[in-house]
């Protein structure tokens, strides 16, 4: 599994690196620079970004959020779309010049496709799961200790629309992917909502797949619901166990040994720290 693991860290390697630390600058100056720049790239690799992820980032209230999206947006780098689906009333999509703009920041190739309408550009049913899905891979690049001492939990990511181009397509996607300080590559799943067992199995069974692949070596699975999160680890358990009992004839062909029972269960973690943050940002 390592050589493997290392061709999976090879392929997102450039994506892994992209530099998404926001840093404030000496003076105002420096400082709209950096927002400028790091901005349009986390729309261009998120696909939207919100008021709501823009005022966490930079510790901003709402209208100097506003403020520095409508900028953009008469800069043409971003467009402006209303819904009711997330807390804001409206969320942001990058333009062609943005994803152009982000390839000349990251020196990476950006696929983008063009909708002559925006509303097209993003999937209006996932909006709060990929707002929160986008806050979540920052929170781990912006995190210190109470000493003030930085501290991430992981070094760099890729996002879901990254990962989907990049891997084959037998292999489930996954909300992302990050890269822990010691190189290991993680998988990112935002729990939004409770599950039924028949989907638990075949998002285990896949996730099994990938792991012995090489694509990732654990799952770890965050929600803004401690009870979302509960639920899964029941359930998720209980199906492991039936999966590895001989006795459970109609589960057969989808028979996990000992050795498997155990990696899954061993490498899929259940992330709490977010859902409080999650809570209080996207919620209240």
């Amino acid at each position: 599994m390592n050589s493997l693991s290392n061709e999976s860290s090879n392929a997102f390697a450039h994506h892994l690196t992209i530099d998404m630390q926001y840093r404030p600058g000496t003076n105002k100056l420096i400082t709209g620079l950096n927002r400028q720049k790091l901005t349009p790239i986390i729309a261009v690799r998120f696909g939207i970004i919100s008021p709501t992820v823009v005022s966490w980032l930079y510790q901003t209230n709402r209208h100097q959020a506003l403020e520095h999206l409508n900028k953009l947006v008469k800069e043409g780098l971003l467009v402006l779309v209303k819904t009711h689906r997330c807390n804001d009333g409206r969320i942001y999509v990058p333009t062609y010049s943005a994803a152009k703009y982000a390839e000349q920041l990251t020196g990476i190739q950006t696929y983008f496709r063009s909708k002559a309408n925006p509303q097209l550009s993003f999937n209006h049913n996932t909006v709060m799961h990929d707002l929160i899905n986008a806050f979540v891979l920052l929170r781990g690049i912006h995190n210190w200790q109470t000493d003030e001492s930085y501290n991430p939990f992981w070094q760099g990511f890729v996002t879901e629309k990254e990962f989907k181009r990049i891997t084959k397509k037998d292999v489930r996607n996954i909300d992302g992917l990050v890269q822990e300080s010691d190189g290991a590559l993680v998988a990112i799943e935002v729990e939004h909502s409770f599950k039924n067992k028949t989907t638990r199995r075949q998002i285990l069974l896949k996730y099994l797949c990938a792991i012995k692949a090489g694509y990732y070596g654990k799952v770890f699975l965050v929600s803004h619901s401690l009870d979302i999160l509960n639920d899964a680890k029941r359930l998720n358990n209980q199906i492991i166990d039936e999966l590895t009992s001989a006795s459970q004839n109609k589960y057969k062909k989808e028979y996990l040994s000992d050795e498997d029972a155990a990696l899954l269960k061993t490498n899929i973690i259940y992330r709490t720290k977010f859902c409080s943050e999650i809570n209080d940002l996207f919620y209240q």
